[in-house]
């Protein structure tokens, strides 16, 4: 025969069927949920083996017509009382369906009784008590009904007669509150996350307003506004080097340019040098960068490392004349490296090279063509110079799988995303003779026991950032540091801090400067959040773009084990669960099903092209 019990489980008093008695627990399982659990002994009030439904009819009909206030009085010769002791007082039997009626009497609500689990004993209250209780009481169903008034809104997702902060309930609630609970509760039984179900009741009106809100609440806690900075101008007794052909190779979009190029004649070979603009010569300039720690990309959108004005000062935009830490490199005839040398130096940038107009001409299939383009034959030899420089290290700089992307909105809010193979002539240019300068500046940093800031990759290891000098693996070179980006990220700018103190033999930054170590501890953490922001706005603005397009059958390459690459979007997914791995540059067609905007999220499944 069933064995049932009264117990107490989830702060409420329920039926359940009492599977085993163990010395320390007892299992049950819960009618209403259909559960199994453990319960405390101390929690299991009555068994009974008699029929549920008919005992739970009469215990109702026991319980509706029960006189608490007779009971109070009959018992007033003590405060405790065994059940038993108040249900012979009270019914003069111990049927068990008196002593179940009794028991949820006067324990729901525990007013003028109330059980004690340990001593298994109701303790009679006194008046005070019975007062106080019934105010508490009172409350609690008042509360109650409000909770039950705003779930029962929430469920049918209409917005209930409160004030709240989406924000707050989102990233800071009080888990305590009224509100919180009822959206929680909600949130579960409706099958939806907080955020959607925000969003679904009218609280939030833009997705990708809100991101953007959360990030900068985050990482920008007083804003992301910088205030103009006083540039003070130690260019002036710097020597001007005019005969210099300077040019720089970026996107139509960027706007901080902080490298540069230059190539001529010298001896038998060539003299290249890499300019690096210098703000770091504002040393004022440390505090504010290491804050920040790197310029924020993400679609339509930046927050940049430096006030604007530092950047507007400092750009390497044509017909500038402005301070620059070169690096030079001698080489002979067949491109080998003879010397190399480092100077603080002013320039005057020639031109602006565009990476959208260089493709054109300057890709795999024209370099053995003479098509006029400016800078064409420097373009070429640089190339060629670059070539070398992978081959001797015996590392590819640039993923040639690898795929950027820009995106740019139109008036009308269009969105266009521009796909970009890397691995073109540009990208392996500039790769190698970045990677050319900071290994050269990281090593001479490190021979002249100035502190620096290097990228350090070891076999089987993470890259990480110290202050320890030791080789780069992933690149196969000695030492690397990162000093050529100093107007978009911290690191550079206090490693070119270091390089100028060498070079104008003066006192560099200590190794527990606020500045150096800030950067150390913080960097990888904060730029890798940065990063993780731009990919996650990148995959907004790309469910965006299928919805927009009405994309619903995508081509996906293979790239690496089960990730897939969709054509002409962001976006990598695993498939593992749909296919096996194939080759890198396999090709599959999945059906796009599902976009979530608010979760970013959407179903694929395989189909035929």
């Amino acid at each position: 025969m069933t064995t049932y019990g009264l117990i107490f489980d989830s702060n409420r008093y329920q039926f359940a069927e009492i599977q085993a008695q163990e010395k320390k627990h007892i299992q049950v399982r819960l009618l209403d949920e259909k559960t199994d659990k453990k319960i405390k002994p101390d929690n299991l009030i009555i068994t009974f083996q008699k029929s549920l439904l008919d005992t739970q009819v009469a215990v109702e009909s026991i319980r509706a017509e029960f006189g608490l206030d007779l009971l109070w009085e009959l018992s007033s010769d003590k405060h405790y009382w065994s059940l038993d002791e108040l249900s012979e007082l009270y019914f003069a039997n111990n049927e068990i369906t008196s002593l179940l009626g009794l028991f949820l009497a006067t324990c729901e609500p525990a007013i003028f009784f109330s059980y004690q689990h340990s001593e298994k004993l109701l303790k009679r209250h006194s008046s005070e008590e019975i007062t106080e209780r019934k105010v508490q009481y009172q409350r609690q169903q008042e509360y109650q009904q409000k909770f039950n008034a705003i779930y029962d809104a929430l469920l049918k997702l209409e917005q209930p007669n409160w004030e709240i902060n989406p924000l707050m309930m989102l990233h800071k609630p009080d888990k305590n509150s009224l509100e919180y609970k009822a959206l929680n509760k909600a949130s579960k039984d409706l099958k939806l996350s907080l955020l959607e179900l925000l969003f679904k009741l009218g609280y939030i009106n833009s997705i990708e307003e809100l991101l953007e809100k959360n990030f900068i609440r985050q990482y920008f806690p007083n804003g992301t506004e910088l205030a103009n900075f006083e540039i003070v101008d130690h260019a002036q007794d710097l020597p001007l080097n005019p005969e210099r052909q300077v040019f720089s190779i970026d996107e139509l979009m960027t706007t901080e340019i902080d490298d540069a190029f230059s190539i001529s004649k010298h001896n038998d070979g060539w003299l290249i040098g890499i300019h690096i603009s210098a703000p770091a010569l504002n040393q004022d300039l440390l505090d504010i960068a290491s804050e920040r720690l790197s310029t924020v990309y993400y679609p339509g959108h930046k927050i940049t490392m430096l006030p604007e004005n530092v950047i507007a000062h400092y750009s390497l935009d044509q017909g500038k004349e402005l301070p620059v830490v070169s690096i030079y490199f001698v080489l002979d005839s067949e491109l080998n490296i003879l010397e190399h040398y480092s100077q603080l130096e002013r320039v005057i940038v020639k031109d602006n090279l565009r990476t959208e107009n260089l493709e054109l001409y300057f890709n795999h299939d024209n370099l053995s063509q003479e098509h006029g383009y400016p800078y064409e034959q420097e373009l070429k030899l640089l190339y060629k110079f670059a070539l070398k420089l992978e081959e001797s290290r015996g590392k590819s700089s640039v993923n040639q799988l690898m795929v950027d992307y820009s995106f740019a909105f139109s008036d009308d809010g269009r969105i266009q995303i521009k796909p970009r193979l890397r691995g073109n002539p540009i990208d392996k240019l500039v790769s190698e003779l970045m990677i050319l300068a900071n290994c050269s500046w990281g090593r001479m940093l490190t021979n002249s026991f100035v502190p620096a800031i290097y990228r350090v990759k070891q076999p089987m290891q993470p890259v990480v950032m110290t202050l320890t000098p030791n080789s780069h693996t992933g690149l196969n070179v000695d030492y690397y540091t990162w000093a050529s980006s100093p107007l978009r990220r911290a690191v550079d700018l206090v490693n070119q801090s270091q390089i100028i103190s060498l070079l104008q033999k003066q006192k560099p930054l200590s190794a527990t400067d606020y500045a150096v170590a800030n950067v150390v501890e913080n960097f990888d953490d904060v730029y890798g959040s940065y990063l993780k922001f731009q990919d996650s706005m990148e995959r907004y603005w790309s469910l965006r773009y299928l919805e927009q397009e009405n994309i619903t059958k995508i081509k996906a390459v293979f790239t690496y084990r089960n990730n897939v690459q969709l054509d002409g979007i962001p976006l990598v997914l695993d498939v593992s669960t749909i296919t096996k791995a194939q080759p890198a540059g396999s090709e599959i067609w999945l059906k796009i099903d599902n976009i979530n905007f608010v979760n970013q999220t959407f179903e694929f499944k395989l189909t035929t092209e």
